[in-house]
């Protein structure tokens, strides 16, 4: 799947964002998935406290903080563990006997799992997440219940950053 950039750029400041929230909030789980548009921040914080929250990601992103970015908990790097899993099992479990034994598929996945880590946070760093660009403006925030639970969704206007990256 391919992301634009304002996918990625609101998923950095989405991953920036949950940390300094986190810091504020440490008994608070919070999540969020990112858009063209904006992101979600799930989980029950104070309305009041999101906007100069992602103000100031926002800042210490562009400000010399890039790593802000990456996130253990992001959903890439369970995609990756699953990818790797999954054709790893499967090109093993295609070998000729006796290279296709069950032990073989589960040391096979469980490599694949202990790759998965670096090479998620390698995802993050160079396909899902980039560094906003100065036209990104933060334009709202809106509480919001979803299945039954608190969310924020963080508004932002990226008119520098693509919907589709820029074919070189």
């Amino acid at each position: 799947m391919i992301l634009g950039g304002a996918v990625r750029e609101n998923h950095a400041l989405e991953h920036a964002t949950i940390v300094l929230l986190n810091k504020q909030y440490p008994e608070t789980r919070l999540s969020g998935v990112s858009f063209a548009s904006g992101f979600f921040v799930f989980g029950d914080v104070p309305t009041e406290a999101v906007l100069p929250t992602a103000t100031q990601a926002l800042q210490r992103l562009r400000g010399g903080e890039p790593d802000m970015a990456i996130h253990e908990r992001c959903g890439t790097n369970l995609a990756v563990a699953g990818m790797l899993t999954g054709l790893s099992a499967m090109t093993v479990a295609k070998m000729r006997k006796p290279y296709n034994s069950l032990n073989n598929v589960i040391l096979a996945s469980t490599a694949a799992l202990v790759l998965a880590r670096p090479l998620g946070l390698m995802v993050q760093r160079y396909i899902t997440t980039r560094t906003p660009g100065e036209t990104m403006r933060i334009s709202g925030v809106k509480r919001l219940m979803f299945l039954g639970s608190p969310a924020h969704f963080v508004s932002t206007d990226n008119p520098g950053a693509s919907l589709l990256p820029a074919v070189s």
